[in-house]
């Protein structure tokens, strides 16, 4: 597909190479600078659209090879607990563009506390706007890129939230869906106001995708706290395709 893709770029580019050697043999050639102006505003608007033509055909052969606008490699996830109540959460996704231009992605999201969390991006442009779904689904932010990926180029993306559980109706879980192949997908939960005692197991977890059942998780192994660190810290590679992974805590 690449090849087609730098097949179709070089031979436009000979075209436009030839329209312009044209363009200023014809401008050369009048000696009425009116004319002459009528004739280069003419040319660069031809060319403009012979570039737009360009560039939508590009467009189409990509969009025709991926159904997606970008794939993710890599899912990095830390979810802390400032005290009790007061939470910040930040995410990082290394992404690879599928898309002849893309300038923003989507970052999809579920919060089950309460109060909404305010969003924000370290690496992206954010106004921090929830869209919240119709259906009972993920909410998402827009993050924009300061500049926009070309087609295979890759970028670290990162989404911030810090979020208020006054009332305690947040559930104490982290949620990573796959459906693309992924290298690495971490976790990291850090719960800095338990006391030296406590020794809490979690719990890793998934279940398919496609199932609508909310206890449909399969308990694949336990993951021990970290009394030094107060955190649960868990690595999953190459993770299998088509399955909701969950880390599952006791607050």
């Amino acid at each position: 597909m690449k090849g087609k893709v730098k097949e179709s770029l070089l031979f436009w580019l000979a075209v436009l190479s030839g329209i312009s050697s044209i363009a200023g043999f014809v401008i050369a050639l009048c000696a009425d600078k009116d004319k002459a102006i009528i004739a280069l505003v003419s040319i660069i608007v031809f060319l403009v659209a012979l570039l737009l033509s360009v560039w939508y055909a590009i467009s189409k052969i990509v969009h025709k090879e991926h159904d997606r606008d970008y794939l993710k490699l890599s899912f990095f996830s830390k979810y802390e607990y400032l005290d009790k109540t007061h939470i910040a959460y930040d995410g990082y996704r290394l992404i690879q563009s599928k898309r002849a231009f893309l300038s923003d992605i989507k970052w999809a999201f579920k919060w089950t506390g309460s109060r909404p969390p305010r969003i924000s991006s370290s690496l992206q442009n954010c106004n921090g706007q929830i869209i919240n779904s119709s259906s009972n689904d993920y909410d998402h932010v827009v993050l924009k890129f300061k500049k926009a990926l070309f087609y295979n180029e890759s970028a670290v993306v990162h989404f911030h939230a810090d979020m208020d559980d006054v009332d305690g109706t947040a559930q104490p879980h982290l949620d990573v869906r796959v459906e693309e192949p992924i290298s690495v997908v971490d976790f990291r939960v850090i719960l800095a106001y338990k006391d030296a005692d406590f020794a809490e197991q979690a719990r890793f977890m998934r279940k398919p995708v496609n199932s609508r059942v909310p206890t449909n998780y399969q308990i694949l192994e336990t993951v021990y706290f970290n009394t030094h660190s107060k955190s649960y810290e868990y690595v999953l590679t190459n993770p299998e395709v088509g399955y909701f992974y969950r880390l599952e805590w006791v607050k």
